[in-house]
Formats: structure tokens, C-alpha cells, sequence
């Protein structure tokens, strides 16, 4: 008879996702996915699989929580269109001005770095976007006539995770939103 867990494999997931957010697949190895877990690398293999199989899992993690709460925000009909997109872009700016979050945008990183390899991933990134471009073009029609495509929006929220982590400071971080956020002014 198989032992019971003894972890929280959500929790354990959440850092796993940390790991690869802030390091990226091949910088990290297995002893950084272990320290970060508690966990031994018998037991990751048990629980997860692979190193590419905790990827995948983080990967589909960051986008439920991360991308999914996006949704939420841009299909409220509780707020204006705006005020949603709004929303949006202020999601990148509270993170570095509250937590000083750098990590930038984990799917960003993942179709960069690993889906022009691995048709998994690349697969994985592609429907995260046409879901957060469906989200868009709610929040973009709720905003009345307008020359703004999900595209663009889209483009300049990951633009803005990019200045994010490459340490761009909250000045220039609230100029990018507000220029993206021109074309919905009315």
C-alpha cells in the first residue's frame, strides 16, 4: 500500500513556479527545485514526474491563478471597460510598488525561452494568449467604439511585465500604462 503524502502538492507547485518564474528552465537544476520544494528528488519524480513534467505543471499553475485572475478583472462587468483595462495594467505596477516584484510575467518567459523548442510549451503559451486576448477583447468592448485590438493591449500589458523585470522604475512603469491606456479616455 502507497504511503500517503506528506505535503501540500499545491503549495509545493507554488514554489516549484517561483523557481522556474524567476530562474527559467534550464537555468534550473534539480537541487534548486529540491531546496525550494523540502522535497527529495525521489519524491519529485514520485509526485511530478521530470524536470520538464514540474515545468509543464508550474507553467499550467502561474497561468490558472495568474492569467485566470486577469480574466476575472477584464470580464467584470461590475467596472466600466476603462476601468478594467485599467486594472490590468495597474496588476504590474502594484506588484513592484507593494511587493517589489521583479519576476516580470512567467508565460512572457516561457514563450521566449522554451516554446520556440518544445511544441508542448509552445502549445501551452499559445492558448494562455488567445484566452487572455478573449478577456481583452470583453474589457475593449465594454469600452464603446475604439481603434484598440486585444493585440495591442495584450502587447503592451507583456511589454510592461518585460520593463517590470528588467527593473524599470515605477515612473516608467505608470507612463507605460497610461499610454496604453490613451485609446480608452473617450
Amino acid at each position: 500500500m502507497a504511503r500517503p503524502r506528506a505535503f501540500n502538492e499545491t503549495e509545493v507547485l507554488r514554489s516549484l513556479e517561483d523557481v522556474f518564474w524567476r530562474q527559467g528552465y534550464e537555468a534550473t537544476s534539480y537541487d534548486d527545485l529540491m531546496r525550494a520544494s523540502g522535497l527529495g528528488k525521489g519524491s519529485l519524480y514520485a509526485a511530478f514526474g521530470d524536470k520538464r513534467a514540474l515545468y509543464l505543471k508550474a507553467l499550467e499553475g502561474y497561468i490558472a491563478h495568474e492569467i485566470g485572475g486577469l480574466g476575472v478583472i477584464l470580464m467584470d462587468d461590475r467596472l466600466s471597460g476603462p476601468a478594467r483595462l485599467r486594472a490590468l495594467f495597474d496588476e504590474t505596477v502594484r506588484a513592484v510598488e507593494v511587493a517589489n516584484d521583479r519576476r516580470g510575467c512567467f508565460l512572457c518567459n516561457a514563450a521566449v525561452d522554451q516554446a520556440v523548442h518544445d511544441p508542448g510549451v509552445a502549445k501551452i503559451v499559445s492558448e494562455a494568449m488567445d484566452v487572455a486576448r478573449g478577456a481583452i477583447n470583453v474589457a475593449i468592448k465594454a469600452c464603446g467604439p475604439t481603434e484598440a485590438n486585444a493585440d495591442g493591449v495584450l502587447a503592451a500589458f507583456l511589454g510592461m511585465r518585460v520593463l517590470a523585470k528588467s527593473a524599470a522604475d515605477l515612473t516608467s512603469l505608470k507612463a507605460a500604462r497610461d499610454n496604453a491606456l490613451l485609446p480608452f479616455r473617450g
